[in-house]
């Protein structure tokens, strides 16, 4: 038996091997991924024409939430109050 012969076989067998586990590999059940938690980032956009200058007006809000405190023990948060701004 050639040298050759017998390393084209074994390399053979290898590569069967190799596809055999990984074929295996992607028939085993993987974990459930947890559910995506809650957005803590939300936009709100406002958009009007001011009656005096004809101009367009864009108000923007963001707000981000944090876990700094539990729920029962946060003050409610402080609705915001827009205020034009001075026209010259």
């Amino acid at each position: 038996m050639k040298a050759s012969l017998l390393v084209c076989i074994v390399a053979g067998v290898f590569t069967a091997h190799i596809g055999m586990v990984m074929l295996l590999s992607h028939l085993r059940p993987h974990p459930v991924s947890a559910p995506r938690p809650k957005d803590n980032f939300s936009m709100k956009a406002t958009s009007f024409v001011d009656s005096q200058t004809g101009e367009k007006m864009i108000y923007q809000e963001f707000t981000v939430s944090t876990r700094l405190a539990t729920p029962k023990n946060a003050p409610p948060p402080a609705r915001p109050q827009f205020e034009l701004p001075p026209h010259p």
